[in-house]
């Protein structure tokens, strides 16, 4: 959420800099320039208190895959009792649901508290109903991660900052904020629909004590890896779009200011996020053990760390 948004303010929407193209430094970020103010670091911990409740209700959930699946690591019914991890559901997402309400009334933009009650309520839904059913659960999750930087960019309604005489430049340089974030979007919910359908695959055995029906279940391993492999090609074809269309509009955007900058550090975050795709693919393949899936979920993790920091050096 903080990169969204130094990106976004650095790039127009913010009133320290109007009509310049600043490359966000680590001293601006932690001087709090660019917009991350007390309200956006309520708004983060909104995201984190509804998040939270999330992975609350779903681990009260699936108690009896994890008993499975991963005993180690089972919580509820273990540490916490049931009805409490239910209340402690109730407390996040209120908390986080007023926390949204209040910015905004702030702001005067209730697409904010629309969204949060919108992910509250799908995410109840998937770990109630549809986590087991296949493909919409892995659909669900993949967008309650997909929508975060959507949910940044509604925030910064409306996207104002640019004092250039063209009038061409603000259209223009709107368009390239809103693209940005849309191609971090979808990057975020592809790699995550990725990473569920693997992680699917790791957790088969407690899955099938549920009568689930994951792609892996339904389709076996085989076909799913086949899937995966298919499904990262348009992924990677979206990378390099991204690395040369929207790159190429900074350049042309930045010429009207007069001001160069340098795209190395984007371009290492683009092709680590690509290559680690890539390995993750092929650790995929010849993976046969949970671990290994997990190596290869945890790997494709990386690939959209690396994919939404690229935004902090455009």
């Amino acid at each position: 959420m903080c990169i969204i948004q130094v990106f976004i303010a650095s790039h127009g929407n913010s009133s320290l800099y109007l009509g310049i193209f600043q490359e966000p430094s680590l001293f601006d970020i932690i001087t709090l320039k660019y917009n991350l103010n007390l309200e956006f670091f309520l708004l983060a911990l909104s995201v984190v208190l509804i998040a939270a409740a999330g992975n609350v209700i779903n681990d009260y959930f699936d108690v009896k895959a994890d008993r499975v699946n991963k005993p180690e690591k089972l919580i509820i019914g273990k540490h916490i009792k049931r009805r409490w991890a239910i209340m402690f559901n109730w407390i996040f997402n209120a908390s986080g649901l007023a926390i949204a309400a209040y910015i905004s009334y702030v702001n005067r933009n209730w697409w904010i508290v629309l969204i949060a009650f919108v992910i509250i309520n799908f995410l109840w839904f998937y770990s109630a109903f549809y986590k087991r059913k296949l493909i919409v659960g892995n659909i669900l999750v993949a967008l309650m991660i997909g929508i975060v930087p959507i949910y940044v960019l509604f925030y910064n309604l409306p996207l104002d900052g640019y004092s250039i005489a063209e009038n061409s430049s603000y259209i223009f340089g709107t368009t390239y904020i809103v693209e940005v974030v849309l191609i971090i979007s979808i990057l975020a919910f592809s790699i995550n629909f990725m990473r569920e359908i693997i992680k699917d695959i790791a957790d088969i055995r407690g899955d099938l004590h549920l009568s689930a029906k994951t792609v892996p279940i339904v389709l076996g391993k085989k076909k799913t890896k086949i899937i995966l492999i298919i499904l990262s090609l348009p992924l990677l074809l979206l990378m390099l779009f991204y690395a040369v269309d929207v790159s190429l509009s900074k350049q042309l955007l930045t010429s009207i200011v007069g001001q160069k900058q340098s795209f190395f550090l984007f371009y290492c975050c683009i092709s680590i996020s690509a290559l680690l795709i890539i390995i993750s693919m092929f650790t995929l393949i010849s993976a046969d053990k949970r671990k290994v899936y997990l190596l290869s979920s945890n790997l494709l993790k990386l690939a959209m760390l690396f994919g939404m920091i690229s935004p902090l050096f455009l």
